[in-house]
């Protein structure tokens, strides 16, 4: 029987790319036809069919959000789009923006099964159009694709690209940078993670995670190759939380997490030729601390506080990681808060303030020094869309140089499905 769901599901695949299925006998001679009798004796297969087949192996669920942004800038921001940080004036003149994109449209695919024994396997694939500075026709980029494998006696893993490990809460903004640069460290990177829960009581648990990551960095040799893959080993990435309901019925989180590698630098010639394999190697870590605390059934408050080193890739250090100048990884630190009020079902209001701080003796002049952010956000949900505006206040401020500000107005309308 699964052999024949499996032939089926087979079948849906060349269906679906427009390859047509004939008959088997290919000694007979077919007498003359005319096009349309020939298309209209092809045997086909019912699309209920298909899917039946296809979700008796794996139950499927499409999702996803159709979005349009808009934002206007009282100054140059980096990319536009969406606000990492405020670039400098331009002969100290504020130089204003209008920015309207679609590139924030997300599509994914969530899989789920078929289980093996008390195994329970779940997979997901997710895409954006984040992936160029196309302003009419934006690329596609890579979110999430990964496997995990769920047994709740031993352990879940997961193979594939997902948020950082050391990720334990997300604001909620408008921004499509969720704060990176401006107090929010990671991304999502490939990684193998093994998470466990541990009930410690009744609605008590502590839920501990620990990965091997890829090492991403840059090319600041110029050499052609990765800096973090020319470390030749991978990042340790893992975070310990613990849940409990203390105010309210929602869960509190409290949790510790962290990363910990590294990056080389090699020394090369001007014309990118390597002349001195590994010479300079550069930690990059980070410890991180986490709050989630829901103070009513309508309030709550969360946040994070972090210090590390090297953090470009993380979007720590305002985008600056090792200063090849000195030879040295710059030390940044930083965090963020935020409070959320849901006024009714449907009106959910939040402010906040992120905070992005490198360490001034790592840098050079003219450098990025601190990055700090408020920010006040409202969303109007009637199902299935929703309608968000957000005004922020970012100051960027440049080591011996002029700082530069912006009044950031921002809207967008989605469509979630």
């Amino acid at each position: 029987m699964k052999r024949c769901q499996w032939m089926l599901a087979v079948l849906a695949l060349v269906t679906l790319s427009g390859v047509t299925l004939r008959g088997a006998d290919t000694n007979a001679v077919p007498p003359p036809a005319s096009s349309a009798a020939v298309v209209a004796s092809q045997p086909t297969i019912a699309p209920q069919a298909i899917l039946q087949a296809v979700q008796s192996l794996v139950n499927l669920r499409i999702y996803g959000s159709i979005r349009l942004d808009t934002s206007y800038d009282t100054t140059r921001v980096q990319p536009g789009d969406k606000m990492l940080y405020v670039l400098p004036k331009i002969n100290g003149v504020n130089d204003n923006e209008f920015n309207m994109t679609p590139r924030y449209t997300r599509l994914g695919l969530e899989l789920k099964g078929p289980d093996i024994g008390s195994t329970k396997i779940d997979g997901k694939l997710e895409i954006d159009f984040d992936g160029s500075t196309s302003a009419t026709s934006p690329n596609l980029r890579l979110r999430l694709a990964y496997v995990e494998l769920m047994n709740e006696d031993i352990v879940s893993l997961l193979a594939g690209q997902d948020w950082d490990t050391f990720i334990t809460v997300l604001p909620r903004i408008v921004n499509a940078t969720s704060l990176q640069d401006a107090g929010a460290l990671g991304n999502r990177r490939p990684q193998l993670r093994l998470t466990r829960d541990i009930k410690l009581a009744n609605n008590t648990k502590l839920v501990a995670k620990l990965a091997a990551s890829r090492t991403v960095g840059g090319d600041l040799d110029g050499g052609s190759q990765d800096d973090g893959a020319d470390a030749g080993y991978p990042t340790a990435q893992g975070s310990v939380c613990l849940e409990t309901r203390l105010l309210t019925e929602k869960p509190t989180k409290i949790s510790v997490s962290g990363h910990w590698g590294g990056e080389t630098v090699d020394s090369v010639v001007t014309n990118g030729g390597v002349i001195e394999v590994d010479p300079n190697n550069y930690r990059t870590y980070s410890v991180i601390g986490s709050l989630v605390l829901p103070v009513m059934s309508w309030a709550s408050l969360q946040g994070t506080i972090w210090q590390g080193q090297d953090l470009t890739v993380y979007y720590g250090g305002i985008e600056q990681g090792i200063n090849t100048k000195l030879k040295t990884a710059i030390a940044a630190k930083g965090g963020w808060a935020q409070l959320l009020i849901d006024i009714t079902k449907q009106l959910n209001w939040n402010i906040g303030y992120g905070l992005d701080a490198p360490d001034d003796a790592d840098l050079n002049a003219k450098n990025r020094s601190r990055n700090q952010i408020i920010f006040t956000s409202l969303f109007f949900t009637i199902k299935p869309v929703t309608f968000a505006v957000e005004y922020s206040n970012m100051k960027t401020d440049y080591k011996d140089a002029e700082s530069a500000t912006d009044n950031r107005f921002q809207g967008a309308v989605y469509y979630t499905f």
